[in-house]
């Protein structure tokens, strides 16, 4: 199985939705957001309006889930709820087809978007919080080499309560 990433388009949204709407996707990302505000964030993400690059994750060839990564100095307000080091880029993602669950894909997904963050931003950490009652989320960072700092609440995130901090250092 291959799995690569490609820039995310607007034409991508209407996929992206259909992901929120199923439970094992939706989920995550609707605890405390809206379908709305999710397109409305990639929207701003894909046309540069916000500095966040939004990424389609592709399984030989197929759509299969989503992507971004951020650099956390661009969202200085979270700095100090995440506890971020200095350049540290964060990252968020999601397998959005239901039949691609469980098969491994969301382990080559990671795998292949700290490359992609490797690539753009040298030298820089990797931090992510998904929420700690996503197993299957913590289960593929811890088994791409990321660290868990912590669990917390965050007060942003009241819905994902506790979190999982991980963190993968720079590239060596």
């Amino acid at each position: 199985m291959s799995v690569t990433l490609r820039a995310m388009t607007l034409e991508d949204l209407a996929l992206f939705e259909s992901w929120l709407r199923t439970p094992h996707f939706g989920q995550w990302f609707l605890q405390d957001a809206t379908i709305e505000s999710e397109l409305a964030d990639n929207a701003a993400a894909i046309t540069g309006a916000e500095p966040t690059t939004a990424l389609i994750v592709q399984a030989d060839g197929h759509d299969v889930g989503w992507a971004q990564w951020y650099r956390y100095d661009d969202w200085a307000d979270e700095v100090p709820e995440y506890e971020v080091l200095p350049g540290e880029v964060g990252i968020d993602y999601g397998i959005g087809e239901p039949t691609c669950v469980s098969r491994g894909i969301g382990t080559a997904m990671i795998a292949e978007l700290v490359g992609h963050v490797r690539a753009a931003a040298p030298g820089a950490s990797i931090m992510t919080a998904p929420s700690a009652a996503n197993r299957a989320s913590c289960r593929v960072l811890e088994k791409n080499g990321f660290a868990l700092v912590s669990l917390r609440s965050v007060a942003d995130e009241p819905n994902a309560s506790p979190l999982a901090f991980y963190r993968l250092g720079p590239a060596r």
